[in-house]
């Protein structure tokens, strides 16, 4: 059996790696998209793609895998 691995946090876009910091360090979606001047939705929409290309569920798994990076 191949041990899980999570891809890098390279695989993200610039933009992607600036929402899942921020999202790891604990700041809401709302405060995540006033801090980089966007939208909520292009906040949601950030988060939807990392958790996806990271294969997390939420934000404490991706809190997690911040650490190891």
């Amino acid at each position: 059996m191949v041990p899980h691995v999570f891809p890098r946090m390279t695989e993200l876009t610039y933009s992607e790696r600036r929402v899942a910091t921020l999202a790891a360090c604990g700041h809401s979606n709302r405060a995540i998209a006033m801090r980089l001047h966007i939208t909520v939705s292009t906040v949601e929409q950030h988060l939807t793609r990392v958790y996806r290309k990271l294969e997390v569920a939420n934000r404490a798994e991706l809190k997690g895998h911040q650490a190891l990076v």
